[in-house]
């Protein structure tokens, strides 16, 4: 049985049973053609996924040269690398300074992210209001340290302040042989949880891959690369839903994250914190073409123990039903209510309500 991870405006991952032996890598810089028949899982995660190329990258290529013209991509990866090195106590002190500093220079974002909290939480006063903003801020920082550990950091350290809970939820789907829909949320640590999730399919035996969006610089593009492929088996470019289809057909896990607005064509109207808002149809559609599970799963960091924790959830019953609607409200109050344990850690800075119904006034003036 096979498994996936897919994560529309991100990162997602796809997992299989793994077979007696671990399938030989290819030689670096090859690929694998056809998903339907790898050997090995795969996970996609913070990265859009739509491609019509179905080669999985199993190796992250040759490393790109030390010419002039790779030098600021060097220095931003060097950059990485010595973040990703930081002890937490260490990034606990400089997440608070960088984020105020984040919030002077975003003007843009940080009122787009003022009015997303004015507007979900009209019981908060402006002082409230402020306050949630400067944490709010404190973790979108906190959050390049974490992408920095993600990809650079010893496995021990994340293994240390991390963990799993719920995969027997997981379990329990793949055995009745169904695909899994993991349905989660852009919060800011999203990269490390989906760290945590790669190596915990990878300590039960679940290999996995990626399907990621390329960069533009050809050197963070190959860090990038090198680091998530050391959670995983393989890397796809994204380019195309219906491969999220297949895979769900055939058994695989996909993490989805809905909570984004794509515009008017791929989504239809429904509640969120009391909001009309623009909500992905495709978490319907995919249950209900495939009769995969929907499986919630929600990454947080608790700051009085300091540890990261990925919570799996049962599986959605009577899910998906026979209205849309219902479906799109069901699956916009969950994200809600995990939202509301830990509003400061939440995507803020996203254009969540840029489409507006028809006749409304535009929500960021």
């Amino acid at each position: 049985m096979r498994t996936m991870m897919l994560s529309l405006p991100l990162v997602s991952w796809k997992i299989i049973t793994p077979p007696t032996h671990r399938p030989e890598k290819p030689r670096s810089g090859s690929v694998t053609e056809g998903m339907a028949d790898a050997a090995r899982p795969m996970m996609l995660g913070l990265w859009t996924l739509n491609s019509n190329n179905t080669r999985m990258l199993t190796e992250p290529g040759p490393r790109p040269s030390f010419a002039p013209r790779n030098w600021p991509g060097w220095l931003l990866v060097g950059l990485l690398w010595l973040m990703g090195q930081s002890p937490p106590a260490l990034v606990r002190f400089l997440s608070f300074p960088l984020g105020g500093l984040m919030r002077v220079l975003m003007s843009g974002r940080r009122k787009v992210a003022q009015r997303n909290l004015e507007r979900c939480f009209p019981e908060l006063n402006q002082k409230q209001i402020q306050q949630l903003l400067k944490e709010n801020f404190v973790y979108l920082a906190r959050a390049i340290f974490e992408m920095a550990w993600s990809w650079s950091a010893p496995k021990t350290r994340i293994a240390r302040i991390g963990q799993v809970d719920g995969m027997e939820h997981m379990a329990e789907a793949r055995r009745k042989g169904r695909g899994i829909l993991c349905v989660s949320l852009h919060n800011t640590c999203l990269e490390i949880g989906a760290n945590l999730m790669g190596e915990e399919l990878k300590r039960r035996g679940l290999y996995s891959a990626g399907i990621y969006r390329p960069l533009k610089n050809p050197v963070v593009e190959w860090f990038q690369n090198r680091s998530r492929l050391d959670f995983a088996d393989g890397m796809i470019s994204k380019r195309n839903l219906r491969s999220a289809v297949r895979q769900l057909q055939q058994g695989t896990l996909i993490w989805y994250a809905p909570d984004q607005d794509f515009g008017p064509d791929q989504t239809a109207f429904a509640p969120f914190f009391g909001i009309q808002t623009a909500s992905l149809r495709a978490t319907h559609k995919l249950a209900k073409l495939t009769g995969c599970a929907v499986v919630p799963m929600f990454p947080i960091y608790h700051p009085a123990s300091k540890r990261y924790r990925v919570t799996i959830l049962p599986a959605l019953e009577n899910f998906p039903s026979d209205d849309e609607m219902a479906d799109l409200v069901r699956i916009n109050q969950l994200i809600e209510d995990f939202i509301r344990k830990a509003p400061e850690q939440y995507w803020w800075i996203h254009r969540r309500f840029k489409t507006r119904p028809p006749g409304e006034a535009p929500f960021y003036s």
